[in-house]
């Protein structure tokens, strides 16, 4: 189905006045956002639909390169019209009653981002630096997230879930392998299950081109950086009903701390069988290989924030042990998007991905509850653990669009299933030995510590989902709900025992939306999430479940060229059993009695003087502990949650004879002061970061090098040296350094 400008439908006999084509100029819209919501949202401004004007133009579809934008399609540009996430149905986002960013293939490459953490930077509601890194990534949506492997907000791939394990095992996809990311805010468990209720990352896969297309690009950089990227893709046979698509790099690069590297292989194949333009089969394969990695440890408070003894840690510091720590992952998946169109009312969609995933990992890490033996001497311990994880997911949709009356509706009924088996053997928690951090002696004798875990995971979910999005006149109310049984069996192969728990949960969604035809489209929602918390506590038992719920209001608008977009949304989120980091057994997680996360979000995606793109995103939060066992926590803020989170990019096209070709780019992060702990006993400083971008596309004026394109990026361009979260005055993160890249890349 056609979507407009606006949102609307684009159907015969709707129009809209040239009048309000012309009400609302670009940067006025943008500016509307974050000062007119009261006044906007009065019907009383909105013209008379009953009465168009008599030579009224048709709405017009969304069309990318000719074709009509969908929500696994590319996008043109910064800024993308339609998506699937809120939905599951390819659904105007201006339509969708929830915050909902959309992270482009380009806005990516502008940015050369290395890990789904690095796309959020520019996203409001999102905080992903907390740790830095690629080899885990912990995001922060609306104040919700984590540092441990089974605390990461979960993340979801072409619209299915991503297993975890039950210890540090996690999945990770390389950003190169996708078209664009869709970051849906505050609760989504009525399409998706269980979910945090901060939101989703649903990624999307590259897949196969109608038009042949061949990219090759090679990237240097400091830290002793390489890397080789390839992407192909076009038709099969001359009417392309068979396509192809086949995509991956290689890379390898020296991470900040001394002793850590970051490896990277990955191959994503995939192949369209499209025999008419009703029905189609997507296979969507990747391997991916990142052997030997390290990841950041945490450092004491004392050395990073304040000085130990008139000095601070170096940020290449090493605190584990050479020859010891690794991170070595393998991931294997493969899967299938079945879509298939009987008639105008009636189509069905089958999505299919099995997983394989096997981590070995081994560290030595401060403990942080007694980081120092005496001054500038950690004390710390290691363990080591191997983990394998075999993970099945699907999700079957049918989707009918009827009329009754002049009530439209786009009704989706779905069942998900997901089936996963996780095998943990490790250790417990041995001695390390002392480290100086003024004299690091590396070479001191260790002992790894015998088996002390053989643990045997097996989640079975089942979920059966009803949503109806009602269009009546320029009303559109969405509506859901979802069932869920969830069971888990945890066995204990060591000690011959074995917890079951067993779930059965509903959550919903109540949205409504008014499309004025200036544009602007006020919201307001009610939806709730549940979320069966994998994983053990130290005493092996099992978590218990999480449920939230959140009230949402906002305010959207998109300008009628689809050049400039923007949003305004308020939230109060509240969940129950939060996981936390265990203060009295490192690696382990507790839970919580209740969080409430309240907050603002603004976003502007536009276009100016068609050579400026402009990127704006500005979060407040406020995240505070409302019920726990511990007295001393209750109101006070989250650990690592900045209050204040703002973000600027711009990036411009040269039109200059001879220059023609050249893009420039830039852009300034501000994340605010966050706790330093649950208690508050001190705070994390804010810190202003700037990042550079630089390309050439050399054929633009030169015939002769069309398809060569040359780029430059720099991350943190000042090189300022700060900690980027804290969980306790034990465990601190030094946020990444200045890094350089330059490509070069040639298209055909």
């Amino acid at each position: 189905m056609n979507q407009s400008h606006t949102g609307r439908r684009a159907r015969p006999g709707f129009p809209l006045p040239r009048a309000a084509l012309r009400r609302v100029p670009g940067w006025a819209a943008v500016l509307a956002c974050a000062t007119a919501m009261p006044v906007a949202v009065s019907a009383q401004d909105a013209p008379d639909a009953g009465e168009p004007a008599a030579d009224a133009p048709l709405l017009a579809p969304i069309v990318v390169d000719g074709r009509r934008e969908t929500g696994v399609g590319p996008v043109q540009g910064i800024a993308a019209d339609v998506s699937r996430a809120g939905t599951k149905t390819d659904t105007a986002i201006v339509e969708v009653p929830q915050g909902l960013s959309v992270i482009t293939r380009e806005q990516m490459d502008r940015q050369d981002v290395h890990s789904v953490g690095d796309s959020l930077r520019y996203t409001p509601g999102a905080y992903a630096d907390s740790r830095p890194g690629g080899v885990l990534e912990s995001v922060f949506l609306r104040g919700f997230g984590g540092f441990a492997a089974a605390a990461i907000n979960p993340q979801m791939l072409d619209g299915l879930p991503l297993p975890k394990g039950v210890n540090w095992a996690a999945s990770v996809v390389d950003p190169w392998t996708l078209e664009r990311i869709d970051v849906l805010r505050g609760p989504a468990s009525v399409l998706y299950g269980q979910a945090s209720p901060g939101g989703i990352v649903d990624m999307v896969s590259k897949r196969p081109t109608r038009d042949a297309q061949h990219l090759l690009a090679v990237q240097t950089g400091n830290r002793d950086r390489g890397q080789l990227a390839f992407d192909f893709s076009g038709p099969v046979t001359k009417d392309g009903t068979w396509r192809y698509r086949i995509d991956g790099l290689a890379r390898r690069a020296d991470e900040q701390i001394d002793y850590s590297r970051q490896q990277r292989i990955v191959v994503a194949p995939s192949v369209t069988w499209q025999p008419n333009a009703d029905t189609s089969f997507t296979l969507l394969g990747s391997f991916q290989r990142d052997p030997h990695n390290n990841f950041a440890g945490w450092l004491p408070a004392v050395g990073t924030l304040w000085p130990d003894a008139g000095r601070r840690i170096p940020t290449h510091f090493f605190p584990g042990l050479p020859g010891f720590d690794t991170y070595d992952r393998t991931q294997a998946m493969i899967g299938y998007a079945f879509e298939h169109r009987f008639n105008s009312t009636w189509k069905v969609r089958q999505n299919v991905r099995y997983t394989h995933l096997d981590v070995d990992f081994a560290g030595a890490a401060v403990n942080f509850i007694a980081p120092y033996l005496s001054p500038g001497v950690l004390n710390r311990s290691l363990s080591w653990s191997r983990e394998h994880v075999n993970h099945l997911a699907l999700d079957n949709q049918a989707e009918m669009r009827v009329m009754t009356g002049p009530v439209e509706h786009t009704v989706l009924a779905g069942l998900s299933y997901e089936h996963a088996v996780a095998n943990l053997v490790g250790s417990g928690f041995g001695a390390a030995p002392p480290l100086d951090t003024r004299a690091p002696d590396y070479g001191q004798p260790f002992t790894v510590p015998p088996v002390a875990q053989q643990t045997r995971q097996t989640p079975d979910r089942i979920g059966v989902y009803l949503q109806d999005q009602v269009r009546w006149d320029r009303w559109v109310f969405t509506l859901g709900g979802r069932e869920e049984w969830s069971r888990t069996t945890t066995d204990d192969l060591l000690r011959s025992a074995s917890v079951r728990q067993s779930t059965r949960a509903f959550t919903g969604r109540a949205g409504v939306v008014y499309l004025f035809d200036s544009g602007f489209a006020p919201y307001m929602s009610y939806s709730t999430s549940f979320e069966p918390a994998l994983g053990t506590r130290f005493d092996g038992q099992p978590f218990t479940p999480t449920k939230a719920k959140q009230f949402e209001v906002g305010l959207r608008y998109q300008s009628p060229d689809r050049l400039q977009n923007a949003s305004i949304a308020a939230f109060d989120i509240r969940q129950r059993n939060v996981l936390t980091a265990d203060p009295e057994h490192p690696f382990f997680s507790v839970q919580t009695g209740e969080v409430r996360s309240r907050g603002i979000e603004l976003e502007g995606r536009t276009r100016v003087w068609k050579q400026l793109d402009v990127i704006a995103a500005y979060t407040y939060l406020d995240t505070t502990v409302q019920a726990d066992t511990d007295p001393t926590v209750v109101g006070k803020r989250v650990a690592a949650v900045p209050r204040h989170l703002a973000s600027l990019w711009l990036d411009y096209a040269v039109d200059r004879p001879g220059l023609r070709g050249l893009k420039v780019g830039g852009g300034v992060r501000y994340v605010g002061r966050s706790a330093g702990d649950n208690v508050n006993t001190f705070d994390v400083p804010a810190v202003v970061l700037f990042d550079l971008g630089l390309s050439y596309d050399l054929g633009v004026e030169r015939p002769a090098w069309k398809g060569w394109r040359v780029a430059a990026h720099v991350n943190n361009l000042f090189d300022r040296t700060y900690v980027s979260s804290c969980f306790s005055a034990g465990g601190c993160f030094y946020g990444t350094r200045l890094m350089v890249t330059g490509d070069v890349s040639y298209r055909w």
